[in-house]
């Protein structure tokens, strides 16, 4: 079975259900060793960002224009969204597979969560009422907190309970079906995973054969 070739993050599937899953899902076979990374840059986090909806067109391209001034800045803003990634991962696999929610991970998400309140300003524009990121020197990283946000929100929300990990790509996913069936986190590792099924019943009735 040939390796899979890797999606760049402009094409990455957005299937986690919620925007801090389609974070984590930017890797994948974690388990494997050989973890399959998009985020190899802070480019392709911006790509990621607007393509997840965290960005918009004209932020995108003002991070871009900071982040080539500042390419320092920008090697820690992608190195904290890794982080994040990672620590919302451990998180949310214990909490997937029926475990207990590790305590550092929640508390390390609370200090993300706070972070996040403190950068938020309340505007008013033409009457109505609006929470605005502040624009700051670490705004490079500033992405990541609609992905905090997220992550907090799906804690505490009923759907959590239909959380689950792709037993194919380690991609964890809300199962939205009517009848909570669903088993992997898109078609093609439901296809892939009919394949290996084949692939080991051939090969046992080789065995079988001689």
């Amino acid at each position: 079975m040939g390796h899979r070739p890797l999606l760049a993050a402009d094409r990455l599937p957005l299937v986690g259900g919620a925007v801090c899953l389609d974070l984590v899902n930017t890797t994948g076979a974690r388990d494997s060793g050989r973890p399959r990374e998009r985020l190899l840059t802070y480019d392709a986090l911006l790509v990621w960002s607007r393509r997840a909806g965290v960005l918009d067109g004209t932020e995108t391209a003002r991070l871009a224009a900071a982040a080539l001034k500042r390419p320092t800045a920008a090697t820690r803003a992608l190195q904290r969204a890794h982080a994040l990634r990672e620590q919302l991962y451990g998180l949310f696999r214990a909490i997937a597979e029926g475990r207990d929610a590790p305590e550092p991970l929640v508390r390390r998400l609370g200090a993300w969560w706070h972070a996040d309140r403190r950068r938020r300003e309340l505007i008013c524009r033409e009457g109505t009422f609006e929470l605005r990121l502040s624009v700051g020197r670490d705004e490079l990283d500033r992405m990541l907190w609609p992905i905090v946000s997220s992550a907090v929100e799906l804690l505490t929300a009923e759907r959590l309970t239909r959380l689950k990990r792709c037993g194919i790509c380690d991609w964890l996913f809300i199962d939205e079906s009517r009848n909570g069936s669903r088993r992997w986190c898109k078609v093609a590792c439901g296809n892939r995973a009919r394949v290996r099924r084949h692939y080991q019943r051939v090969r046992r009735g080789r065995a079988a054969g001689h």
